[in-house]
């Protein structure tokens, strides 16, 4: 059981540096001025991340061992 929550923390942490890495890569091209396709592409990438992050925390909440 300690490695299966073990491997959803670092799941979680990975994920979380996944959006942040999305988030900056978005930012960056949008204060470079990129083309309005790469932004799209960069911005469905971070919403991407987002949802992989909400679907891995609701299956966390919706699997908790009752004591």
């Amino acid at each position: 059981m300690l490695d299966v929550i073990f491997i959803n923390v670092r799941l979680l942490k990975t994920i979380g540096k996944i959006i942040e890495e999305a988030e900056e890569s978005y930012n960056l091209a949008c204060e470079k001025g990129a083309p309005l396709e790469e932004l799209d592409k960069l911005e469905e990438n971070y919403k991407k991340s987002l949802k992989l992050m909400d679907m891995l925390e609701t299956k966390n909440k919706s699997h908790k061992p009752i004591k």
